[in-house]
């Protein structure tokens, strides 16, 4: 048999949480079959390192982006730079970015209007540089579904899925990839469950999130990629079907949507 090949869709690797250990992460990364990680961008700051890091290990790959969480320290001239970065160095997609409307995020009108505006400005720039977007969408999926409509063309992933099988519909037939997080492997979500089990596998990708969002048999610790197949069991196990049929589609899907040998 053909053995397994898993990409991690969405996995901050840069962060301090890695700096300790990170060479083991990636061995054991190794091990569990996981080839390929995507790192997300999500502030100005951390880019640099994150290009660093994908010089010294080809295997994983950047994306560079404005995070919504940190949106009241972004200025518009980080999304000048942005353009600008992702023009000269090596890149896979524009992201992480979207919105973030979690309580306490937005504490008035204008705050909430600063993450519009800077995602949008991010959707363009991902229309003009021809790269998929890494969308970040808490408690705000139909925002961000009606903010893509006005961006006919864009490809993208949505990171950690978080809204209805219906949403998730709505968002595979603008083109977009629905990315499913450790989260599903927790008997309570069960609104994320229904989406692994329904949306069809051609429009699957599979991430940890890491060092965030560890799953049900790791509460508590650090996540990491050699996590990446338990959540692989798990969808299987909702959707009755192989691991092996499950890792060959979502890696295809992966391959395709960045561009990856």
């Amino acid at each position: 048999m053909t053995a397994l090949r898993l990409i991690d869709a969405h996995c901050h690797l840069d962060f301090t949480e890695f700096d300790d250990d990170r060479e083991a992460v990636l061995h054991r990364a190794r091990d569990r079959h996981i080839t390929d990680i995507i790192i997300p961008g999500t502030r100005r700051e951390y880019w640099p390192r994150i290009d660093r890091l994908c010089e010294i290990h080809r295997n994983c790959h950047a994306c560079y982006g404005l995070h919504p969480y940190w949106s009241a320290s972004h200025t518009d001239a980080d999304i000048d730079a942005l353009k600008s970065f992702i023009e000269t160095h090596a890149a896979v997609a524009v992201g992480e970015c979207g919105l973030d409307f979690r309580s306490g995020n937005i504490p008035d009108d204008s705050a909430k209007q600063r993450q519009l505006t800077q995602f949008e400005a991010q959707l363009s720039i991902a229309l003009e540089l021809e790269l998929p977007v890494v969308i970040h969408a808490v408690k705000s999926t139909q925002q961000v579904i009606d903010m893509l409509k006005d961006f006919p063309g864009i490809r993208g992933m949505m990171h950690s899925y978080s809204g209805s099988l219906e949403q998730a519909e709505q968002l595979i037939d603008m083109g977009l990839y629905i990315s499913i997080g450790s989260v599903v492997s927790y008997q309570r979500a069960s609104k994320l469950r229904k989406v692994a089990g329904k949306i069809p596998l051609q429009a699957m990708l599979l991430e940890t999130d890491a060092p965030d969002q560890p799953g049900s048999g790791h509460q508590g610790e650090r996540n990491e990629p050699a996590y990446l197949d338990e959540t692989l069991k798990t969808i299987a196990n909702l959707r009755d079907e192989s691991v092996a049929v499950i890792a060959e589609q979502t890696t295809a899907n992966a391959c395709t949507l960045f561009a990856i040998d």
